[in-house]
């Protein structure tokens, strides 16, 4: 790889900034650039910086620039991609880069290369951080030394251009094990031989780990592209209509859950929506529309849901390349023309069919940052309907979407709701079920926390048309009818919602009533209730470390939480593991820098861990979590300002899923340009 020819590195900025910061901030990430390009020999620098000042962009962004002056974090090691993960910097701190801050000491894109080095590379500090006593890389004042072992505001320390390379290699950034740094004790090797794995094994990038030390800029340095983002969705429902939907009432479930996410759009703020089906070919069943309430797009779109009719193949590819073309209008749309763009893609079978295979189509959704959000409907081992869950984690895992398996169509629903959720940054409260007799009620109690600024609360019932009713009751004990100012309702024949803005604090009552006979023979009639919830600048994620393991290896679970950007320490995160038997492991996750015995990498920083040893069957797993937060105060950061203490964190409760793979290997598809 020549000089000349830097890999990219792309990232998206979320930053509720004055068009005069903006410039300021900018200049910083150039700098910071530069520093990478230097520190990198030449071998990347950041290519496009994506930024936006809306919420919905949060969970895809990278990066999150607080304002005041506060230290830097990362949210995870080596989790670039991963949705709901990023880098916290501060305005008032990182955009000075000569000693012209506050303090008259910070170089901001020393602090902003730092934190890459965890977020992108994996790499671990090298400094006394209070668990590692004496730590540090090769000496306490040199230029030429590990830029994990400085900071913001550690001068000298932050003006090192370099990452410390192996003993072996008889460098001056060798490192030291006595004492041991974090880095060593974790990665057990220096940090460029750790950024040559994880560029390997995570990028398919080959780095080269350096021959020699020099701290001179290289040539070859590009300029960064810096993008503002407008604040709109575009969303593609892609439907398999292929024959086998026709069994077990697959068709009929699936399209009431697509016409609830339909449903949840809002009316008349920036949001699109566009209806793909697929079996032989793919066909767009409704053209990609702007979400309005004159015409009325929801009802549009609904009603060719419900048109679908079903053939024989799977067409898997060629229903992704049918959904991003509606997402581009065949091209025409620029990829900067919105905040966020989606595909939610349904299927229960196995790609058979078609001019191109689902791989054909990755490199161009990653590419254009189209995240999927993947629903596998069946059993995988079924002998008539296999179900490929494999690849649909593939496409998920690769955009930075999500997998979530049914096992029957009952479940689609709440899956449906879930993803309406995730793609627009909302949390969702732990749903309930239950079962009802005809004139029998439930009450289900919902705690609407000091973050939420709206709240969705809805019920749906796979059976009965009409069968059931949704009353609300406030905490101050009024009740939220059908009319009430302000709230928008929703009724059809299997689901219902309000949609409530601004909310009281406080526990609030869902009251579930049969009020209707259902004609399918059962005498009590199922149903789920859920509330997706807008918090901005509250969330909570949970990953798997990766997304393929090996039969008997440990899968390594993290939990991710923050609020108003800053993580979250001292909440309880817990919950079950789905196996793909379909048995329940109860599990806990620990912020306690337990490596060894929980996976988790650092004491009190807001991400939690644990080490799942349960794998031996081959399958999909999913986790399904609840984070309590009762206790919770700002976790301590990497970087800490001067007068930082930790501050205390309202209460709330939150729900998080993810799935991992047992037994397969992922495949990566070809990429076309050097770029993470």
């Amino acid at each position: 790889m020549s000089r000349g020819t830097p890999n990219l590195l792309n990232l998206n900025l979320y930053y509720a900034y004055t068009p005069s910061d903006l410039t300021i901030m900018k200049k910083a990430f150039e700098e910071a650039s530069k520093l990478l390009f230097n520190s990198t020999d030449g071998q990347m620098c950041i290519g496009t910086v994506r930024v936006s000042t809306n919420t919905a962009f949060q969970s895809k962004a990278d990066v999150w620039v607080l304002n005041g002056t506060g230290g830097a974090d990362s949210s995870g090691f080596g989790v670039l991609g991963i949705p709901d993960t990023h880098i916290t910097l501060h305005a008032g701190t990182h955009q000075f880069t000569n000693h012209d801050g506050p303090w008259g000491i910070e170089i901001g894109q020393f602090g902003i290369v730092h934190e890459l080095g965890h977020y992108v590379f994996n790499l671990h500090d090298e400094y006394d951080d209070g668990q590692y006593l004496g730590a540090y890389c090769v000496s306490l004042n040199s230029v030429i030394a590990c830029i994990m072992d400085g900071g913001t505001w550690s001068c000298p320390k932050h003006h090192r251009t370099e990452w410390c390379t192996p003993t072996n290699a008889q460098l001056s950034t060798a490192h030291i094990t006595n004492p041991m740094n974090r880095q060593e004790n974790i990665n057990q090797m220096s940090c460029w031989e750790e950024i040559f794995n994880h560029c390997n094994s995570h990028y398919g990038l080959g780095l080269r780990i350096p021959a020699g030390v020099d701290s001179k800029e290289p040539p070859g340095w590009k300029n960064l592209l810096w993008v503002n983002i407008g604040d709109h969705l575009r969303l593609a429902l892609a439907l398999d209509r292929s024959y086998s939907m026709s069994v077990d009432d697959k068709e009929r479930l699936a399209k009431e859950a697509a016409s609830l996410f339909v449903d949840l759009c809002e009316y008349d703020v920036g949001e699109a929506i566009g209806v793909v089906s697929f079996s032989n070919t793919a066909i767009s069943d409704y053209p990609m529309h702007d979400v309005t309430i004159t015409p009325d797009t929801r009802t549009e779109a609904i009603n060719a849901i419900n048109a679908i009719r079903l053939e024989n193949m799977t067409a898997l590819g060629d229903g992704l390349r049918h959904s991003l073309n509606e997402i581009t209008g065949q091209g025409t749309v620029s990829p900067d023309a919105n905040v966020d763009e989606a595909i939610i893609l349904l299927s229960d079978g196995v790609h058979n069919f078609g001019s191109e295979t689902p791989l054909d189509v990755l490199p161009d959704l990653i590419d254009r940052d189209v995240q999927v959000f993947t629903i596998g409907l069946g059993d995988p081992a079924h002998p008539a309907y296999p179900l490929d869950e494999g690849t649909l984690l593939d496409i998920s895992h690769q955009t930075g979407g999500s997998y979530t398996h049914a096992l029957n169509a009952a479940e689609l629903p709440a899956i449906y709701a879930n993803y309406s959720a995730e793609i627009r940054a909302m949390g969702s409260y732990p749903e309930a079920t239950g079962q009802l007799e005809l004139g029998a009620s439930r009450e289900h109690g919902i705690f609407v926390d000091s973050f939420t600024n709206e709240e969705i609360f809805v019920l749906h019932w796979p059976d009965g048309p009409d069968s059931l009713e949704l009353r609300l009751k406030q905490p101050d004990g009024s009740m939220i009818g059908h009319g009430t100012s302000g709230v928008e309702y929703v009724s059809k024949k299997h689901y219902t919602f309000y949609r409530i803005k601004k909310p009281q604090t406080g526990l609030w009552k869902m009251t579930v009533t049969a009020k209707k006979k259902i004609e399918t023979g059962h005498k009590q009639i199922r149903y789920t209730v859920q509330a997706m919830i807008r918090t901005p600048g509250l969330s909570c994620r949970v990953s798997p470390r990766q997304a393929f393991y090996k039969p008997g290896e440990k899968a390594i679970l993290q939990a991710f939480v923050h609020a108003g950007g800053v993580s979250v320490a001292n909440a309880g995160v817990s919950g079950i593991v789905r196996k793909p038997d379909g048995k329940l492991v109860e599990v806990k996750l620990y912020d306690d820098g337990n490596w060894k015995g929980h996976g988790d990498e650092r004491a009190n920083d807001g991400v939690y861990g644990m080490l799942f040893s349960d794998t031996e069957a081959l399958g999909t797993y999913r986790a399904e979590l609840v984070i309590n937060n009762r206790e919770g105060i700002t976790a301590t950061p990497d970087e800490r300002a001067p007068e930082w203490k930790p501050s205390p964190v309202p209460p709330f409760i939150r729900a998080a899923r993810c799935s991992f793979s047992v037994g397969r290997k992922e495949v990566k598809p070809p990429r076309t340009e050097k770029v993470l």
